[in-house]
Order: structure tokens, then sequence, then C-alpha cells
């Protein structure tokens, strides 16, 4: 379903700006319910315009009015930010600017959204669905990376390969499940499945994501535990809005959404020490 929704988005992006949700696109605008408007009650609305967002993440991000544009509110749908009508029938998707500055001003509100989420999930986070790379021994400690990872992700695939020099600076590397397909059994769920099934979840990481022997994690006996925290850190990733893998929490404060180099990660994490 995140995949079809995804292609939909992209359709839409293609194609022009302006969306109707309604699968028909007849009809008027619908009046607006006001200013007052119910965060919860606008997310029902617009996940109920289109049985393809059933089960997609929607997030009301803020009221618009304080921009000059009463009646509209941003929100994130499947990690793509939008503006929608307060009836959830009409949106423009896109971003925010101040013009004045060519300030993107929803991408920062979203990222810093998204920090704070992030920062909130790791507190509670299961050691369970972790696969751990930790800090070099006899180094000081910088801090953690926890980073939601899909081994079929080609720049997941390069972040690993500098696990080593992060692990030198004193970074410990903590990976959360994440495949970006969904749940729905394709090859980078299958994947995540034997990486947590396995024995050692960390060496079957590293063989996924560098091309070693992965045939010895063959899935054998009962699956539920491993099944639950593929599940489980997928949803932690709906919860905080993620779009996609890399996804970089760091525990020196924010995120990364995306891929950095091992040297750039390493000197935020110093100049925010």
């Amino acid at each position: 379903m995140k995949t079809v929704v995804a292609f939909l988005i992209g359709a839409l992006l293609a194609g022009g700006l302006v969306w109707q949700l309604l699968p028909n696109n007849s009809g008027a605008p619908a009046q607006s319910a006001g200013a007052d408007i119910n965060p919860e009650q606008l997310v029902e609305r617009v996940r109920q315009q289109n049985p393809q967002f059933t089960n997609s993440s929607i997030r009301f991000m803020r009221d618009l009015s304080a921009f000059g544009f009463p009646g509209l509110y941003e929100i994130s749908l499947a990690g793509q930010g939008m503006v929608v009508t307060a009836e959830g029938d009409y949106a423009v998707v896109g971003d925010l600017f101040a013009l004045a500055t060519i300030t993107n001003l929803s991408g920062e509100y979203r990222n810093q959204q998204i920090a704070d989420l992030a920062t909130q999930e790791m507190g509670s986070i299961s050691p369970d669905i972790l696969v751990s790379f930790p800090a070099d021994e006899n180094v000081p400690e910088l801090g953690t990376l926890w980073v939601f990872t899909d081994p079929t992700c080609p720049y997941c695939r390069r972040l690993h390969e500098q696990q080593e020099e992060l692990a030198a600076a004193g970074v410990t590397l903590e990976y959360i499940p994440y495949p970006r397909s969904g749940l729905g059994g394709e090859r980078d769920y299958q994947q995540l499945l034997q990486i947590m099934c396995a024995e050692n979840s960390a060496q079957a990481m590293h063989d996924f994501k560098t091309g070693g022997n992965t045939e010895q994690y063959a899935l054998s006996g009962d699956t539920t535990a491993c099944s639950a925290a593929v599940a489980d850190g997928y949803a932690i990733g709906q919860r905080i809005g993620i779009s996609g893998t890399p996804f970089i929490i760091k525990s020196t404060g924010g995120v990364i959404p995306g891929f950095n180099s091992a040297a750039a990660i390493i000197q935020q994490m110093r100049s925010a020490n």
C-alpha cells in the first residue's frame, strides 16, 4: 500500500501541484470548516477521502493562518508535505517558502517536528529490535546513531561501509529495521526478517549489506519474534514520519534524513558536545 501511495504522490508531483483527494475529480470546492479545526479530525477527513490512504501515515503539522492562509493546514501524507483545506478534500503538494530569504519554512518546521518525535521514540525503544555495532573500546565515547535501515538500500550500504570509521571516533551504531516497501513481504522485508531471526544479527546485517554469505540465514522454525521486531521498527518510523532510509537520529541532537559521510557526522556530533 505504501508503494501505491508513493506512486500516486509521484504522479501528482509530475502532473501538477493542485490535487483533489477524492477519487472523483468532479464537484466544487468544499466550504471551509473554520480556523478552530481539530487536528485529529482533519487527519481523519483526509484519510476518508481515498481508500489508498487507509493505512498511510498522516500527520497534522500546523495551521497556516499566521502566514496569511486562513483555512489552510500543513500535513504530511506518507512523508510528503502538502497543504490541505479544512474539509481535507483538496491539497497543494509542496512546501511554504519565505521568498525574501528563499527559506523553506515547511522543511525547517517538519525537520524540527521529526527530530522532537524521534528523540521521544528513542527514549523508549526496545533493545530487542536494535542491531548494534558498538564504538571501539578505549576511545572517548562520542555518542550514538540510531539508524533506520534497509539492507537493499544503496545509501544504507554506503553508510555501513563507514561503520569502522564511526566506531574509531567513539560512535555506536544502532540499526532499526525499516523495510521501505512496508510489511508486505517484499525483498527488503524478507532480508530484514532473516537478519532479525539470525543468531548473530549484527553479522547477518553486515553480510547482507556487504554481499557476504547470506544463504546461511535461511528462515526456519518460528519467526514470530523477529517478525514483531521488524514490524515494531517500521511502526516507529511511521510514527516519526520518515520517508526513506537511511534515516539517522543523533544522540547529540538532531536528525539526518538521508546519507552523510562519516566525517561529516563525526564533525556534527563533536560540535554539539
